[in-house]
């Protein structure tokens, strides 16, 4: 397990340091916090947010609200949709109220994968995996606007919940 674990370490260092790969990020990186598309759309999403902080713009009407200040800001039809964040868009369409309780269903979908990690089920270990890689996936995405992405990820997670049958 170390020897496959210290290679899979090496590759993703070796592949990290390609120039390629560091062009990539820096495009990346750019469109994230510099004049990039998701720049934008995040930034509206925070317009929306301090506008609405409470409620919110109503669930399902982020591009509407986003579109009403196409004047100022530049978002374009595609880009309105949402605020290419998960929790971010969230808090802008449902309000602080609405925050809160998709953390609060977060936190206790890890708090369950996590009792059945440590009661020692391997599938629960690749959710929570699949979890870990969902949340860092929702800060540059919003994950329902891909319905069949974020079924998948569901999908995974209610496997690593389940009791699966001792093998004899």
């Amino acid at each position: 397990r170390k020897a496959g674990l210290g290679v899979a370490v090496a590759l993703v260092v070796l592949v990290l340091l390609t120039p390629a790969w560091r062009e990539r990020f820096g495009k990346a990186v750019d469109n994230l916090f510099g004049s990039g598309e998701r720049s934008l759309a995040m930034s509206v999403g925070w317009s929306l947010v301090r506008e609405h902080p409470w409620v919110g713009v109503g669930f399902g009407n982020h591009k509407p609200a986003a579109l009403a200040t196409q004047a100022r800001t530049g978002i374009t039809d595609l880009l309105a949709t949402d605020s290419h964040n998960l929790w971010l868009t969230a808090w802008a369409e449902t309000g602080l109220v609405g925050l809160v309780l998709l953390a609060a269903m977060h936190g206790l979908l890890a708090r369950a994968l996590v009792r059945r990690h440590r009661q020692g089920s391997i599938a629960a270990t690749g959710a929570l995996l699949s979890f870990a890689g969902f949340h860092v996936l929702a800060l540059v995405h919003y994950l329902p606007f891909h319905p069949s992405v974020h079924l998948s990820f569901m999908f995974v997670w209610g496997l690593g919940l389940c009791r699966w049958p001792e093998r004899q």
